[in-house]
């Protein structure tokens, strides 16, 4: 087996060439991380306050560097947990307000890349929860019927249904969720960045900030002074001293084949604006790219320290051992592909947190942050650099979300948090292989 370990997207960001800090600096909003939620902030800022606010994007990394450059490009709804669980913790209120918001993050982003025309390949179509056996397939038919009795818009397909959406021997029923989208995410990332400059933003990139303190951050030897700074570093955000032992990286894995033969795609049969996501607590997922390739990803997690960090950026990571993992889940959900040719390998870092909420903090203090989307920060990103904007102008220390805290429940100390997620993982991979998943 021979293929790179390069990430399939970095193709599109070499067209932007930006400069790191090399002065100090003064602006009314600094946003700390280039990726989507930072670029979508920044973006939303300068469109409602223009040039009455000056706006930095600075990143220590290149442009995308994070999750945002390293995901699948599938955007879904839902956070938290599966609907019916929402509803069996929360109430019937809340859980239909949780599901509501993620429906119209996702509305919101796909609507905001037609109407600006952001050039990232979008095609809007359906995302199918699929089951993998009795356990978990009785588990996504309460889910279906608490959506719908919610009044949301979903589809129950049983074996022979869901067989002609995807041709898989496993796969026993499925839910769809239509009015989802599937993008290139690496081209969004270039072209969130080609407003924010177009609208007079500065973006500095391989520009490494210590920990903010009020008012002013320490960036490449220079300082810059912000009257408020926003992280929007995800995963990476306990790096800056902030959410340590609430917010845990974790890494996550894809490989991308070569372009699949007609015969091939005939076989699989999955539509290039459809994706596939199963129901384990331990899941895969993929769909087919604009240019005929098989995007697989999933598998077992694991926690991302700084090392791992550094190999993916550097385009080193264990690339055998991932596609180890994920061959694993491709050959036994789509053996008729099991022989293609692999030719990329990546993994990438995303933020948790304890009750797989995302976490925005706001208060007194002149820093801010956006985190732990927990695997659903591309729609959410992208809507959340909205409402950020918006409460900026409201001077709102309490975002309108339905599960608002002002920080994520703690997890446990940082240094026992590699510990604490490692035996948790193979506590969920355990639960799948005690139930038949």
């Amino acid at each position: 087996m021979n293929f790179t370990s390069n990430l399939v997207w970095n193709r599109t960001g070499a067209e932007l060439s930006l400069p790191s800090l090399c002065t100090d600096a003064e602006c009314d909003h600094l946003i700390i991380g280039a990726g989507l939620a930072g670029l979508s902030a920044a973006y939303h800022i300068l469109k409602k306050f223009g040039a009455r606010r000056k706006v930095i994007v600075v990143d220590a990394h290149p442009l995308g560097s994070g999750a945002s450059g390293r995901n699948s490009g599938m955007m879904g709804p839902g956070i938290g947990k599966q609907y019916h669980l929402l509803v069996k913790q929360y109430g019937d209120v809340k859980a239909r307000e949780i599901f509501a918001h993620t429906m119209e993050a996702l509305s919101y982003s796909t609507q905001l890349i037609r109407n600006e025309k952001l050039d990232c390949d979008l095609l809007i179509g359906s995302q199918f929860k699929v089951s993998t056996n009795a356990a978990n397939d009785r588990q996504l038919q309460l889910e279906g019927e608490a959506l719908i009795a919610a009044g949301f818009e979903v589809r129950a397909y049983d074996r022979k249904a869901i067989k002609g959406i995807v041709d898989s021997p496993v796969y026993l029923a499925g839910l769809e969720y239509k009015g989802t989208a599937t993008i290139n995410p690496m081209k969004l990332v270039v072209s969130l960045a080609k407003e924010v400059l177009a609208m007079g933003g500065e973006i500095y990139v391989n520009t490494r900030c210590a920990s903010p303190q009020e008012h002013t951050v320490e960036a490449n030897g220079h300082t810059l002074h912000f009257s408020r700074a926003l992280l929007a570093t995800n995963g990476f955000t306990p790096s800056l001293n902030r959410l340590r032992g609430r917010v845990m990286p974790i890494s996550t894995s894809l490989m991308l084949s070569a372009p699949l033969l007609p015969s091939q795609r005939a076989q699989l049969g999955l539509q290039p604006n459809n994706a596939i996501v199963d129901v384990r607590r331990v899941f895969n997922y993929f769909r087919i790219t604009p240019d005929h390739r098989l995007l697989f990803g999933g598998g077992a997690p694991f926690y991302s320290t700084e090392n791992v960090q550094r190999r993916q950026r550097d385009g080193t990571p264990e690339a055998y051992k991932i596609y180890e993992s994920l061959n694993e889940g491709l050959s036994k959900f789509l053996p008729q592909l099991a022989n293609i040719r692999i030719e990329k390998v990546w993994s990438g870092t995303i933020g948790v947190t304890l009750d797989n909420f995302p976490v925005i903090t706001r208060g007194q203090s002149s820093v801010d942050s956006m985190a732990g989307c927990c695997g659903h920060g591309l729609a959410l990103s992208l809507a959340y650099g909205a409402s950020y904007a918006n409460w900026l102008e409201e001077l709102s220390y309490s975002p309108e979300l339905p599960w608002y805290r002002s920080s994520a429940p703690y997890l446990a100390p940082p240094a026992l948090l590699p510990l604490a997620s490692n035996s948790y993982i193979k506590f969920l991979r355990w639960a799948d292989s005690f139930s038949g998943a």
